[in-house]
């Protein structure tokens, strides 16, 4: 049976077929696209937007740098102006109730003058009339008195320097004031020093009863 597969050795070494590869066209275009640079063209307005945006920010910068030393500047001004004016206010807050005091410094040297020339009831009615001189100039700037006696102790504005056993007295009520409190302006300036009635302690008494008297 006779082979039917084609012989290659019948081909001469002349005749050998030579196959090229030749890059086409579309593979030119692709690597080109591939590796292509942005044109010059638009490189260069690129470069002029970036430039001109650096400098507008740099003109925002700029102008938010002088408004906020503009600001310091004022809030400085300010600060000093306030300070200025509340030393001013403190001085001539000081300077009135000084001119109201004056009178009522007047009248005591007058008392101490005449204190030789007249009677003690007289001198006492004298100095009874400064002090009531005195707590108005003190009333008008804004002084209250706390006076709580016979009223329930409040720790918020007294001060139990003693404890008092009284049945007189419900306790916790103050029975007597060692010193007058004071608010000045609806704030405490002073407690005032009092002695509050407690509960009194009955005798004491001897549990061993007549035991503990030694007797036998």
């Amino acid at each position: 049976m006779q082979d039917d597969k084609p012989s290659y050795d019948a081909v001469d070494d002349d005749e050998a077929i030579e196959i090229e590869f030749v890059e086409t066209d579309d593979d030119e275009g692709g690597a080109a696209g591939e590796t292509s640079e942005v044109p010059e063209g638009l490189k260069g307005e690129g470069d002029d937007a970036l430039r001109r945006e650096n400098e507008r920010l740099r003109a925002e910068l700029d102008q938010l740098r002088d408004h906020y030393l503009r600001k310091l500047a004022e809030f400085d001004n300010f600060r000093k102006r306030t300070e200025r004016e509340r030393e001013e206010f403190q001085r001539t807050a000081g300077e009135k109730v000084v001119r109201e005091l004056v009178p009522v410094l007047d009248n005591f040297e007058r008392a101490l003058t005449h204190a030789g020339e007249s009677d003690s009831e007289s001198f006492r009615q004298g100095v009874d009339m400064i002090a009531r001189q005195l707590w108005e100039v003190l009333e008008r700037q804004g002084l209250e008195v706390v006076d709580p006696t016979g009223k329930p102790f409040e720790p918020e504005y007294h001060e139990a320097v003693q404890r008092v056993e009284d049945p007189g007295h419900e306790p916790g009520t103050v029975v007597w004031v060692l010193a007058k409190g004071y608010l000045f302006g609806g704030r405490l300036l002073r407690p005032a020093m009092v002695g509050v009635a407690v509960e009194p302690i009955g005798p004491r008494t001897d549990p061993r009863g007549d035991e503990g008297n030694g007797s036998t």
